[in-house]
């Protein structure tokens, strides 16, 4: 069937049908009329009007030719201007023969046809901008469509995903409108940069609440920070840690929890900032003392005023994610900081392409949570599982290509914490009650080890004790590793006042003696 654009009649090439001109719509042809004179344009350029520029920014990146033959003129368009060559009639032909692509472009006749209906050089990034436009409306009718086939077939018990899945679309086409300054001058904005530095300190975006770790890491907008451990390393304790210390600040967080309920992470924060044995909140009234009724009552105030928003939603994938961070940060003026717990359990939005199998799919995901970091200016922490390689090892200390289902969740990442505790493999070290946050991967400064007090009978890690140097300020304990305790119920006096819970520390008093079976013992949920 022939194409007509300004009533002149075109014949397609043999091979065109290929790309599907045989099959215009209404709409194709509207946006045919269109691109025909701006590609004309880009025939006619001159060394003195760079056309070629003006349009390609205009379009940003995109390539909106309904026909193929228009991508396959574009493509040597701007193949040639990148190699500083004219993009003259005779030199896109050349080009496309070169390529074995003049017939199915139409050849030579349709070129020079091309540059005699050409929109004005002065004129043609406004009709670049027209194109584009009509483009993003085609993108928007195409999402309407997909909104009502979802519709059709959505779950009535469960109409949240497929709203949640056509706003991520709406949200996508929208942000891709929104023009910014990604691109520019390296010396346009190094002043503003320099002034930057010399006005005001950094603020970090968000904080972990662990000295050492804070200290060496500096958080800030669109990083991605993957935490990874294997199981029973206290992943989740260290999320919920984040998760308050940084809400604490005034910072909204987005705590999306895929593995854990309400009541468990409930539980699990009443412990850890009130110093009430998980186990007791877990077997309920009959365990929960008066004593620990007074901790909770001290701590629910604040708890209740922090700006900590949870999502239990079990079928969470990226879209509903970026949906939920950008509603909180209209709601509260704030980008959020965002937690999964844990990306494994992320399931790809429907919009994605089809994944061939899981680790395509993970790949899929890690580059949206990246592109959600960057585009909405936050920080992402996103908890993960390691394989079993480490426990091959001799020193079972993991690294950062442990990270299982996908390389593209450690390439993404800005930073990589790994979580590992030496006493869950070996009872009898004397490191028990420790846990090595060991940063193996650090986009923006240095990698280093910090270590914790783990105290999971409180569903928490804290800082180690600390001595204080009148010269250079708080510095870790030195002697944390020298005592011989194989399990944080036999561990010595000397080890529980290195650790700041009783004892001496450099003469200073620090508590009662320990024991086993002290009160202070029972207080630890032991």
């Amino acid at each position: 069937m022939p194409k007509t654009s300004n009533n002149d009649q075109y014949e397609p090439g043999p091979d065109e049908d290929e790309f599907g001109d045989d099959r215009q719509s209404a709409r194709d042809a509207r946006r045919l009329a269109a691109e025909e004179p701006i590609l004309g344009a880009l025939l006619m350029a001159t060394q003195s009007y760079d056309v070629v520029t003006d349009v390609a920014d205009e379009l940003r990146g995109e390539s909106p030719w309904v026909r193929g033959a228009h991508q396959l003129i574009w493509d040597a368009v701007i193949n040639l201007h990148g190699r500083k060559l004219p993009t003259s009639p005779q030199a896109v032909a050349q080009e496309l023969d070169r390529s074995g692509n003049l017939a199915k472009a139409g050849g030579p006749g349709y070129l020079h046809r091309l540059a005699t209906i050409a929109h004005p050089a002065a004129s043609a990034a406004y009709y670049a901008a027209h194109l584009r436009g009509l483009v993003r409306l085609e993108a928007l009718r195409q999402i309407a469509e997909r909104g009502i086939n979802r519709a059709d077939s959505a779950d009535p018990e469960q109409p949240e995903d497929a709203i949640t899945a056509h706003l991520a679309e709406v949200e996508q086409l929208l942000g891709a409108e929104v023009r910014d300054d990604d691109f520019g001058r390296f010396g346009d904005y190094l002043p503003d940069e320099l002034a930057a530095l010399e006005e005001e300190d950094t603020e970090p975006f968000a904080i972990s609440g662990f000295t050492d770790v804070d200290t060496l890491m500096n958080w800030r907008p669109g990083e991605i920070i993957v935490v990874a451990a294997r199981p029973a390393m206290g992943k989740s304790a260290f999320a919920l840690g984040v998760a308050t210390a940084t809400a604490a600040t005034g910072r909204p967080v987005l705590f999306c929890s895929l593995e854990m309920g309400r009541a468990e992470v409930t539980k699990r924060v009443l412990a850890a900032k009130s110093r009430v044995a998980f186990n007791h909140l877990n077997r309920g009234k009959s365990a929960i003392t008066d004593d620990d009724w007074t901790r909770i009552g001290h701590h629910v105030g604040a708890l209740k005023s922090l700006p900590l928003w949870t999502d239990f939603g079990g079928r969470t994938t990226p879209g509903r994610i970026r949906s939920r961070a950008r509603s909180l940060a209209k709601q509260t003026g704030q980008a959020p900081l965002v937690i999964i717990d844990y990306i494994g359990l992320l399931g790809a939005d429907r919009t994605s392409r089809r994944a061939e199998n899981r680790y395509a799919e993970m790949t899929d995901i890690s580059r949206e949570l990246k592109l959600l970091a960057k585009e909405d200016q936050l920080t992402v922490i996103a908890l993960a599982q390691l394989n079993r390689e480490n426990e091959k090892r001799q020193d079972k200390r993991p690294v950062p290509s442990d990270l299982r289902d996908s390389g593209a969740i450690e390439q993404d990442a800005d930073a990589i914490l790994l979580l590992h505790r030496e006493d869950y493999y070996d009872k009898e070290t004397p490191r028990a009650g420790e846990t090595d946050i060991i940063v193996g991967k650090h986009r923006n400064g240095p990698t280093a080890t910090c270590t914790v007090s783990h105290q999971f009978h409180f569903s928490r890690l804290v800082d180690m004790m600390r001595d204080v140097d009148n010269d250079n300020g708080y510095q870790p304990t030195s002697v944390i590793h020298q005592t011989g305790a194989s399990s944080i119920a036999t561990i010595s006096p000397e080890r529980a006042a290195d650790l700041g819970w009783t004892g001496e520390v450099d003469g200073t008093a620090a508590g009662p003696e320990w024991t086993p079976g002290s009160s202070l013992a029972s207080d630890l949920g032991l």
